[in-house]
């Protein structure tokens, strides 16, 4: 096909150019035929602002159909501006719904990402107390529907999700089951796994991981996942979920040390946000049901400060590669621990990384 191209455009060169010119014209134009499919490197976080909407426009809703018939909601950017995309799977909390975290995924999308929402019944279900399922299951029927439609001709994602960089990511009972859907699943499947405000560790939580009855992650989870990918573990002083504040991040903390990961591969990361900075502001809610954003809610803020911790952990091991010469890096791994709201935070950077540190403030 290459030679077919050269040989159509020599006859469009003027007869009286030199044989030398005629090859020069003919190498650069074949160079810029193989080149004008590839994509340009994905921006760095100096680039495209983590705090800011990303260069990828506006975000765009596809509603598909997971492998056991429930519904997927699937959030992207124009899928015209690059050959791939990575995908980033997102569970939501215990009567959580899609509304709740819109202003963060548009700026996911807005940065490249695909966001894939799995349900566990079905929009209307979900929103139940008795709709539950924070072991994993549905987080991994996300990663499942993710390469069903890359793989699937007729679906608009066909060969579009860079399943190589997948992203897993979630909050309250899908930030549970995000970490155990990351140590069940092959080494390899997922980059990344953040959980926001997860469910206290077994075996008393609450919720409790009893023989027979286990409804959440034990410290053994979160040590196997930690020796397979980056994680990063956020919560707020005023959570007030599963024991009164500041009692809840007291335990998150206590189970994120008890994991025994001070040292690992790929790095973690434990974050504890101030009062202040995730206070319910009364703006949570659509105009028939309303829901707080503050505390244990604060991810459903508008511009919440976990956002760009989330947005940060996904572009550089979902669209960087893990690059530690990256900016995404530095603010990672250092830089994000710096910003006003941040109360209290534990990193144990990656192995092999300039340096090796334990902080807690």
């Amino acid at each position: 096909k290459l030679f077919l191209q050269k040989v159509q455009v020599k006859s469009a060169i003027p007869c009286h150019t030199s044989v030398q010119m005629k090859v020069l014209i003919l190498c650069l134009l074949s160079c810029s035929c193989i080149m004008a499919g590839a994509d340009d490197p994905w921006p760095d976080c100096d680039k495209a602002n983590v705090n800011d909407m990303g260069p990828f426009g506006a975000m765009n809703w596809f509603n598909a159909t997971a492998e056991d018939g429930t519904l997927v909601f699937v959030l992207h950017p124009t899928l015209t501006g690059r050959t791939t995309f990575p995908p980033m799977v997102y569970s939501h909390g215990a009567t959580g719904e899609y509304a709740m975290y819109i202003d963060a995924f548009q700026r996911y999308t807005s940065h490249g990402f695909v966001v894939i929402f799995p349900h566990i019944k079905s929009p209307t279900d979900d929103t139940s107390a008795f709709t539950l399922d924070p072991m994993g299951g549905f987080t991994t029927k996300g990663v499942h529907f993710a390469k069903a439609a890359n793989a699937n001709k007729s679906s608009p994602f066909y060969n579009k999700l860079d399943l190589q960089n997948l992203v897993l990511a979630g909050h309250s009972m899908g930030a549970t089951s995000t970490l155990m859907a990351a140590s069940k699943l092959p080494e390899g499947t997922a980059k990344v796994a953040i959980s926001q405000h997860p469910g206290i560790c077994g075996p008393w939580g609450p919720p409790p991981c009893l023989p027979g009855s286990c409804n959440t992650w034990m410290p053994e989870d979160l040590k196997k996942v930690s020796s397979m990918m980056p994680f990063i573990l956020t919560t707020a002083t005023n959570d007030g979920a599963f024991w009164p504040q500041p009692y809840t991040a007291e335990h998150e903390l206590g189970c994120f040390k008890k994991s025994g990961i001070d040292s690992t591969k790929d790095g973690t990361n434990f974050v504890q946000f101030s009062s202040d900075i995730c206070a319910d502001d009364g703006k949570g809610g659509r105009y028939d049901r309303k829901w707080s954003n503050g505390g244990h809610d604060c991810p459903m803020k508008s511009a919440s400060v976990e956002t760009p911790w989330v947005l940060t952990a996904a572009k550089l091991y979902g669209q960087l590669g893990g690059n530690t010469a990256s900016k995404c890096y530095a603010l990672l791994w250092g830089g994000l621990q710096k910003q006003a709201g941040v109360e209290k935070f534990v990193m144990n950077a990656p192995k092999g990384a300039a340096e090796q540190t334990l902080l807690v403030v």
